[in-house]
């Protein structure tokens, strides 16, 4: 090869797979109630969420964050004629993220004895600032370097320059491990319910193509 001749250009993948605790539990209570009118309906779901929300209060400091996550209220038609409205029902959610682990479970229970209402989660999640996120790109960029040097390797070459990195393809990502159960609450009942409800562990996936250029190879190693 000539001096002014291109220099041979590698092109390889790199992929990482890590593991580690979540961060955040997400659960969603949600009030249904049922009524002659929709204003009763309304004023019913508002007493729902203000319980739910004022039982929330006792648990700030375990909180990451609470929000509305939805609100709905229709009308019911008889069975016969699907024109006449019987009454009407509705639904109020709200959203609980808990960043302190150990006070889910019991969260969990004063949740769950929430008359009427319906708990459903958790879902177990890392925050987009998880240090696990940086530690698998890291991993792949490594493994990326090692094949592109098994292939200079291979020809009697070194890696020289690096030319481009790109994630845009196969890109970063966490695949959301998640335990969700549903517990139905209703009100009344002496008996206590008891949850254990251990994280679940969340992989991260990393995957990057990186171009490196390589020196003159040897082809009589070949």
């Amino acid at each position: 090869m000539t001096s002014d001749a291109p220099r041979p250009v590698v092109t390889v993948r790199g992929d990482a797979e890590l593991e580690g605790p979540p961060d955040l539990a997400r659960f969603t209570v949600t009030a249904e109630r049922a009524g002659d009118t929709e204003d009763g309906v309304r004023t019913a779901l508002a007493r729902a969420s203000g319980q739910v929300r004022e039982l929330l209060q006792g648990f700030t400091s375990a909180l990451e964050r609470t929000s509305t996550s939805g609100l709905h209220v229709s009308p019911v038609f008889g069975r016969r004629a699907q024109t006449r409205v019987q009454g009407y029902r509705g639904s109020f959610s709200t959203e609980v993220v808990v960043r302190d682990f150990e006070m889910v479970p019991a969260l969990v229970h004063a949740l769950a004895a929430v008359p009427d209402c319906r708990l459903d989660g958790p879902s177990w999640s890392l925050r987009r600032d998880n240090p696990l996120y940086r530690e698998v790109r890291l991993a792949a960029i490594a493994e990326a370097r090692r094949r592109a040097d098994d292939y200079a390797a291979a020809f009697g070459s070194e890696v020289l320059d690096l030319l481009e990195i790109s994630d845009l393809e196969g890109g970063f990502g966490g695949a959301r491990a998640a335990m969700k159960g549903s517990f139905a609450t209703a009100a009344g009942g002496d008996e206590e319910p008891e949850f254990e409800l251990e994280p679940a562990v969340q992989t991260v996936f990393g995957q990057v193509t990186v171009r490196f250029t390589l020196t003159p190879p040897d082809l009589s190693t070949t």
